[in-house]
């Protein structure tokens, strides 16, 4: 399958207002270091309206502060790519990854330990194998090892967990490797819900898990222990009451996917719906924050 790739290259500071960008115009991103600076990528079917996309993206990127890049410092560019491709190019550079003492992210093409990697194997791996597809989660963002982290230290086992914005689905194979009872995951992306699919899948971890389309948190009808939301700052934004209403007393609702000049407005929003900060983790300008119901029921 053919799909229309859209590229975005620009210093670290703009990646918060490009990820929002392009999380609103394709669903899902993935995000790479480069020496020219970060690589946001989108993908499009070609059956959709390409050309009106990347006439939007250039609009939305002229509208990003001047004090985060310069129009300059941006660099666009869209081409075609076979599915196949991609995957294949992908498998050039991603090795395993260990996020924490105990949670190492490994490709299903390496083995394990993987002799050809300097990360060195520990008695207590909890081993993610996770293959991205055209969609975001790979364990290379800091944001995603740091919601990793955080499901590590607050997912109780047997817990209902939602995982908003499933992208590659890492985040709901590691909460059933850590003993989440249940995984509802959502995404608004239809790759990304494949993705989630088949990586789950092939996981191992029985039927604890559940995908889904979903635009929003709104619309799901039951409680939850714990909900992930590696998304974006306005995504964030806009959810906090929705999670506040989903979250059983002691439950958290972990968020990361912006920056440190998203923080205010973020804690704000939250204070606003009832919820409190609680914990957080740092990378860079990178921010995951735990949060849960102030004086809940």
């Amino acid at each position: 399958m053919q799909w229309r790739r859209f590229v975005v290259t620009a210093p670290r500071p703009a990646s918060e207002a490009i990820c929002a960008i392009m999380q609103e115009l394709f669903g899902g991103l993935s995000i790479a270091e480069t020496d020219a600076g970060l690589e946001h990528i989108g993908y499009m079917s070609l059956k959709a309206d390409h050309e009106a996309a990347y006439h939007a993206l250039l609009t939305a990127l002229k509208r990003i502060p001047e004090e985060l890049t310069t129009p300059e410092q941006i660099v666009t560019s869209s081409d075609i790519v076979e599915e196949q491709d991609w995957a294949e190019a992908w498998k050039e550079y991603y090795r395993p990854i260990r996020v924490s003492e105990r949670l190492v992210i490994v490709p299903p093409w390496r083995p394990w330990p993987d002799p050809d990697s300097e990360v060195e194997p520990g008695p207590d791996d909890i081993v993610i194998r996770i293959e991205p597809g055209m969609a975001f989660g790979t364990g290379c963002h800091a944001t995603t090892r740091m919601c990793m982290e955080a499901l590590e230290a607050y997912l109780e086992p047997g817990a209902r967990v939602v995982d908003f914005g499933c992208g590659s689905g890492i985040l709901t194979v590691t909460a059933c490797e850590l003993g989440a009872g249940e995984v509802l995951a959502l995404d608004n992306d239809p790759v990304c819900v494949e993705v989630t699919a088949r990586n789950v899948e092939k996981s191992g971890v029985a039927e604890r898990w559940r995908v889904q389309r979903a635009e929003s948190l709104a619309g799901v009808d039951e409680g939850a222990d714990l909900i992930v939301a590696n998304v974006t700052a306005p995504v964030v934004l806009a959810e906090a009451r929705n999670a506040a209403g989903l979250l059983g007393r002691g439950g958290y609702y972990v968020i990361s996917g912006f920056t440190g000049r998203s923080e205010d407005e973020i804690a704000a929003r939250l204070k606003a719906a009832g919820m409190v900060v609680v914990d957080g983790y740092e990378e860079g300008e990178w921010r995951c924050r735990v949060t849960t119901r102030q004086n809940p029921d």
